[in-house]
């Protein structure tokens, strides 16, 4: 009789571990599920405290900071995992963590990797590991979920559940098309080094042309504002003129796929295409050209993170356009100069600079740089 209750307690203290546990876990999972925190650029972190498990012992070096942090940067969602995710001193190892579903869970941008001797990281595309794209007037949100899977004891039986904990990454849009928006975010100083390289800029302005806003989510065919800037010094006495610029869906300019907005010394070949309204603006100033254009997407590509990288060059104001110094918009069906030089003609064939003209405009081109803009995040339209 007395072994008989004995079994009878056991099974009830089981039963109580068991309960325990689970509720434990969901507990943490409402945890991560509470309102996100925004930072000033529009990226939200995350963070939460799984609590300790009832019926396991505790670490001796216990920490009470976040077992799980999310971090978003513009193109990537980055978890960092404690290996003592429970706080119950029973560690989980790399190969229980995993982002998505199962059949991403051999994916190596999907695994976690060791980050010291006590914690895991995952770093992915946005777009990766089966992400949830969800957007909303004011808010761009990307929704996946970490897996942490129970791996097998020595026997076959593992006394941890299976748990899965939400992590997404919530940025705001950046709204373009209207002057009147005063929801604008200005461009961190951090942000402004990467994109102006020695004295040329490539900034993305607001609608008006007043102030400049963050590369951040946009829909396809909203209006681009882009202007490419000379701030040298000797600025006053210098024409700016933008030799090429190419988008593609990495920094790296030479990638594939790509496509030219401007190319050929100058000539804006993207006004060219159907539904197209890019053009050069008339000059507020010699040392700065503003180009606008309509977002676009590749096709069948499902990256939607493009960067532009421009070639920017600087002559003397006083030096005349040329085959190879010109700022060209496509006015159907001809080639317009904004500068008012009739030099665009060539734009429909090859832009090359003739023997004649060699010792002077050659000469005459100052200063050149390499800027490049992004990631701008589009997405299509509902």
């Amino acid at each position: 009789m007395r072994t008989s209750t004995m079994v009878i307690v056991v099974h009830s203290a089981s039963l109580v571990l068991l309960i325990a546990f689970s509720f434990g876990v969901a507990d943490a999972i409402r945890t991560l599920k509470d309102g996100p925190m925004i930072d000033a650029e529009g990226r939200e972190y995350k963070s939460a405290n799984f609590p300790t498990d009832a019926g396991y012992p505790r670490s001796p070096q216990r920490n009470d900071g976040p077992t799980v942090r999310v971090q978003c940067t513009a193109a990537s969602m980055i978890i960092v995992v404690k290996a003592d995710i429970y706080k119950n001193g029973f560690l989980v190892s790399a190969e229980e963590l995993s982002l998505g579903e199962s059949e991403h869970s051999q994916s190596t941008q999907c695994r976690a990797v060791a980050a010291g001797d006590s914690e895991y990281i995952i770093e992915a595309e946005l777009q990766d590991c089966g992400s949830k794209l969800t957007v909303s007037n004011d808010s761009v949100i990307y929704s996946n979920e970490l897996i942490i899977s129970a791996a097998a004891g020595s026997h076959g039986i593992t006394r941890r559940a299976r748990a899965v904990v939400p992590v997404s990454c919530h940025y705001k849009r950046t709204h373009l098309a209207s002057s009147t928006d005063h929801q604008q975010q200005q461009l961190p100083p951090s942000l402004l080094e990467k994109l102006s390289p020695a004295a040329f800029s490539l900034k993305l302005m607001t609608g008006d042309w007043t102030g400049e806003v963050l590369p951040e989510a946009l829909y396809i065919g909203d209006l681009l504002h882009l202007e490419a800037s000379y701030t040298g010094p000797d600025s006053g006495q210098r024409r700016l003129f933008i030799d090429s610029c190419v988008a593609t869906l990495s920094r790296d300019a030479t990638s594939d796929p790509s496509y030219y907005i401007v190319e050929n010394h100058g000539c804006l070949v993207d006004a060219t295409e159907e539904e197209s309204n890019a053009r050069f603006l008339p000059r507020r100033r010699a040392s700065s050209l503003q180009l606008q254009l309509n977002t676009f997407l590749f096709h069948d590509d499902s990256r939607n993170s493009i960067f532009i990288t421009c070639q920017l060059k600087v002559t003397s104001v006083m030096q005349m356009s040329s085959s190879i110094n010109k700022a060209c918009n496509f006015v159907h069906p001809r080639w317009i100069n904004i500068d008012g030089s009739d030099v665009c003609h060539c734009c429909g064939s090859i832009c090359s600079q003739s023997s004649l003209d060699y010792s002077t405009n050659h000469r005459d081109v100052m200063a050149s740089g390499t800027v490049t803009i992004g990631p701008l995040m589009i997405f299509p339209r509902k």
